[in-house]
């Protein structure tokens, strides 16, 4: 495409918007985990991309001990200021489609064990 973004294509498009439309998701899933997934999403008040971390309450909803644990997480992460800690924008709950949602701070430099084990596989520090 030479360059040019193509603001048409679905890539560009959100999916879902937070409730008070500051954030939107896109359909580009970064990770994904037991409980969790995160995708890419766009901070238009900043213009910067972020993760939109979203757990389905399903998962959690078995044992009502592992729900208040992921609410004490969530807790933790809001209280939580420092320059070599991830920042955490925003969170709440959508009673639609059963989901826990947490945007935050997005990292483009791989994952936790590629920077703690690197390329070779072994301990780097």
């Amino acid at each position: 495409m030479n360059g040019v973004i193509d603001l048409e294509s679905n890539d560009s498009e959100f999916v879902e918007v937070d409730p008070t439309g500051r954030y939107g998701r896109y359909n580009e899933i970064l990770g994904k985990g037991a409980s969790k997934t995160v995708y890419r999403a766009l901070d238009e008040y900043e213009g910067i991309e972020v993760a939109w971390n979203q757990v389905k309450l399903y998962d959690f909803l078995q044992r009502p001990e592992d729900l208040e644990r992921l609410c004490c997480e969530i807790h933790l992460l809001k209280t939580l200021k420092h320059s070599n800690i991830m920042k955490f924008y925003t969170s709440w709950v959508d009673t639609t489609s059963r989901n826990i949602n947490f945007v935050t701070e997005m990292f483009t430099s791989g994952t936790l064990r590629h920077i703690v084990f690197g390329v070779s596989g072994h301990r780097v520090f």
